[in-house]
């Protein structure tokens, strides 16, 4: 059976690219590259399936989910969270993907491994069978070992003011030579050579550094599997969710108020050796990494002989379609609704507080990347006259709302007055 790695095409960011070059380390050939955008329309030319490590973020296109037929997957490394736009206040879509056949294909597939707890809880809450894997970046081979003219710390997409404390503690006694994760492919025809080039040049930068100051997860994660000494500054503290869970356990860290005021604990001229609690972790994933190769190595078969869910194209597709439409209609009924309750709001109110909470409420939902979206492309639909004027909407609620406030307080100085008289 060929082989396949997941592909963000159009990434901005290296650390995507370091995690589908570290999936091929394991694999005795690399046969595709995947777009993580694009899996439900994957196919292959000679109509066999492809065994694929599915590493990686999910899910920016939401309906893309399940993955063709022609996918034979190990669901490892995985996390999720639709760029947070799922936990915002106000948005009506959040996993509506992951359930139905979206569900029964994680479950079929299962146990699914998924790259931090943040991602674990939120399948677990799912009622998805899945474990804490770790990153697949942990499982990288050491890049070569160079002797540079000058030691040098290397610091990772630091703001401003951090690298310039770096350099005041460093104080001359060391180079710093500033990189970048940021890497925009949106409109590149760049090979996956010249991007496994880029990457391989970034992670041999690290691996010959004395250390490596970041507050990226895909600099810090590499160098802990190639033993370079690590240390993460950034704005979260313990307790940590998200990405960064459980990965601050592992990892010497700060907040960045705490970099500033230099109330931590790490010489960056003499760095102590990385915690080894990863190791564990990188074992366990290269195993079951070994275990998919060898079972699939010598398969040939048809697509039909490895698919493990029972529901039809056709029920597939009235699920796809259903989901789609319940999340189309959510986005129009909380928009709808934003429009008639804001223009309705000094009518319905009487009470000052209950107003300005709702106001609140609503400016939250409205703040909400879906919904903005949701309002774009219904104000496309709509006449003139039907079109969603949300935050000229919110702006005048909260001037009507102070405008309420304060007429209720000149009648009650006024009510106080006559009482004493």
């Amino acid at each position: 059976m060929k082989f396949g790695v997941i592909m963000h095409k159009t990434t901005q960011n290296i650390g995507d690219d370091i995690q589908t070059f570290a999936a091929m380390q394991h694999l005795p050939h690399t046969d595709y590259f995947l777009d993580r955008e694009c899996l439900d329309e994957f196919r292959t030319e000679d109509g066999k399936p492809a065994a694929v490590l599915m590493a990686a973020w999910y899910m920016w296109n939401k309906w893309n989910w399940p993955p063709s037929d022609y996918i034979v997957p190990l669901l490892t490394g995985m996390h999720f969270s639709d760029h947070q736009a799922s936990e915002q206040v106000g948005s009506p879509v959040k996993t509506e993907f992951l359930t139905g056949c979206g569900a029964e294909y994680m479950n079929a597939n299962g146990p699914v491994g998924c790259r931090d707890m943040y991602t674990l809880n939120k399948f677990k809450e799912l009622g998805l069978d899945a474990f804490f894997s770790g990153c697949i970046t942990l499982t990288l081979p050491k890049m070569e070992k160079k002797t540079p003219e000058k030691e040098y710390i290397c610091a990772v997409d630091l703001p401003p003011e951090i690298l310039k404390k770096l350099k005041e503690i460093v104080a001359g006694r060391c180079e710093i030579i500033e990189t970048t994760h940021y890497k925009d492919y949106r409109n590149s025809d760049a090979t996956w050579e010249e991007r496994e080039k880029a990457v391989v040049e970034l992670l041999t930068i690290y691996q010959n550094a004395k250390c490596v100051v970041t507050r990226r997860l895909h600099c810090a994660l590499p160098c802990l599997a190639m033993e370079v000494p690590v240390f993460v500054t950034n704005r979260h503290k313990r307790p940590v969710s998200g990405r960064f869970d459980p990965y601050y356990d592992w990892i010497k860290h700060c907040t960045y108020k705490t970099f500033l005021a230099e109330k931590f604990k790490y010489d960056f001229l003499n760095p102590p050796q990385n915690s080894k609690k990863y190791l564990p972790v990188r074992e366990a994933m290269i195993k079951s990494i070994e275990e998919f190769v060898e079972k699939y190595k010598d398969e040939n078969g048809d697509p039909k002989d490895y698919v493990k869910t029972t529901y039809t194209e056709e029920e597939l597709y009235k699920w796809k379609a259903k989901t789609m439409r319940e999340c189309m209609n959510a986005w129009f009924k909380v928009t709808d609704a934003e429009e008639r309750e804001l223009k309705e709001l000094r009518h319905t109110f009487k009470d000052y507080e209950e107003m300005k909470r709702e106001v609140i409420h609503q400016r939250k939902v409205l703040s909400c990347s879906s919904v903005q979206k949701a309002i774009k492309l219904r104000n496309m639909l709509m006449p003139k006259n039907k079109k969603i004027r949300s935050y000229e909407e919110i702006r005048a609620a909260r001037i009507e709302a102070e405008k309420l406030k304060a007429q209720q307080e000149k009648e009650r100085l006024k009510a106080e007055q006559e009482n004493k008289q």
